[in-house]
């Protein structure tokens, strides 16, 4: 199957780093920092490589074959042009050379202009350098979306603006430009998702599913039996530090947890459908990656959204868990001497009952719900199975 993006980034150092035989990478550098008459920024500008008169930020912004250059707050206007361009005459940095060229169908449909385009590289920019190990806050960087090809594509060219690493002997040096090829492999299959939106029915179904677990973990309207495995939940764990799904002190509590968490979830209808389309979302998106980005690292794929939505939900089990075993400790404190303490204890004792007596009778009428709920789940993935099937 053919790749719906490719990426290519190559970085060239400083002139006096390379030897007097490296002439095309001196050539190169030379075009990206702007000291040849044509360079980089004239020809991100323009989408020209027959002008000899511009540089590289003009080839970027001619508006028969490119949007124009662009940075983070937008098109550049020529007294920034001219900036960056002292900036990147003078920088002892490397200077990185990325491209995005998209599938032509794939970039007709999701990256087609300038509004697309630099919506799309503000936000994903920062994120591919955080993963290649660089200070997104110390990186200048401008690009350009092309059409002269029949590819579309988008020229990427960053510096940093300060040294930030140590050498052995604590001096501060610039990067030394090598990005991690699993960073460049796995940034194509972010990307992709990233323009195609994959992950915004997952976001969506996540925040539903969370949304109804919060409601329905209302340690008022829970089931005496799950009352009593968040009550067990609360004696087993740990009376000082942090509390919380991932903290160290938890590890050994963790799995019951995830017990009662799954135990929350059947034992409401609704709640166990909105969990139920959240897998279902997992599904389509772990198809579509193994169907196109088989080779992308374990740490890339859906797994990550499974640990999540348990540590959300985990969470939201021990706040309710804390307030109910903080509720029984009150009761409990109370003496029975007095009349009055003897009559506030018996009538929390029967607000308890109360409420239990009608959440068996709200999931009684639940129940036929539920497998009418969980049929309907059923025959959507046979349905789906089968339309793809018809595709193929």
């Amino acid at each position: 199957m053919k790749d719906n993006i490719v990426l290519l980034c190559k970085y060239y150092k400083p002139k006096d780093k390379y030897k007097s035989s490296q002439e095309k990478e001196i050539a190169k550098r030379e075009f990206l920092s702007c000291t040849a008459s044509y360079n980089y920024v004239s020809y991100v500008d323009t989408g020209s490589i027959n002008n000899a008169s511009t540089d590289y930020t003009k080839y970027v912004g001619n508006g028969e074959k490119s949007c124009g250059v662009f940075s983070k707050d937008g098109l550049l206007i020529d007294e920034q042009k001219r900036e960056l361009r002292e900036q990147l005459r003078n920088t002892q940095s490397c200077i990185w050379d990325m491209v995005i060229s998209f599938r032509e169908e794939f970039g007709e449909m999701y990256c087609r202009d300038y509004e697309q385009a630099y919506n799309f590289i503000k936000k994903e920019l920062p994120k591919f350098f955080s993963r290649a190990g660089l200070d997104k806050d110390n990186i200048i960087w401008y690009a350009g979306l092309h059409e002269n090809t029949e590819n579309k594509h988008i020229h990427i060219s960053f510096f940093e603006k300060e040294p930030k690493f140590y050498k052995n002997n604590n001096e501060l040096v610039f990067h030394s430009g090598k990005i991690p090829k699993n960073v460049l492999i796995t940034s194509k299959a972010i990307f992709e998702k990233a323009l195609t939106n994959k992950t915004a029915e997952i976001v969506k179904t996540r925040k539903d599913l969370t949304d109804k677990y919060e409601m329905f973990s209302n340690s008022i309207t829970l089931r005496k039996g799950l009352k009593k495995q968040l009550l067990n939940l609360y004696d087993m764990m740990p009376k000082s530090g942090r509390i919380g799904y991932d903290s160290e002190n938890m590890e050994s509590v963790k799995s019951y947890v995830d017990d009662i968490t799954r135990n929350l979830i059947k034992s409401d209808k609704k709640l166990e459908k909105k969990f139920y389309d959240f897998l279902y979302e997992l599904y389509k998106l772990e198809k579509w990656q193994k169907e196109n980005y088989r080779h992308i690292p374990d740490d890339y794929n859906v797994q990550i959204y499974r640990e999540d939505i348990m540590r959300r939900l985990g969470n939201k089990t021990i706040k309710t868990a804390l307030e109910i075993g903080q509720i029984r400790d009150k009761i409990e404190s109370i003496t029975t001497y007095t009349r009055r303490d003897r009559y506030y204890k018996k009538r929390q004792r029967k607000r308890q009952w109360q409420h239990l007596l009608d959440c068996l009778e709200y999931y009684h009428y639940l129940e036929i719900e539920e497998m009418e709920n969980f049929k309907q789940f059923l025959n959507k993935l046979e349905r789906y199975g089968k339309e793809k099937e018809f595709e193929m």
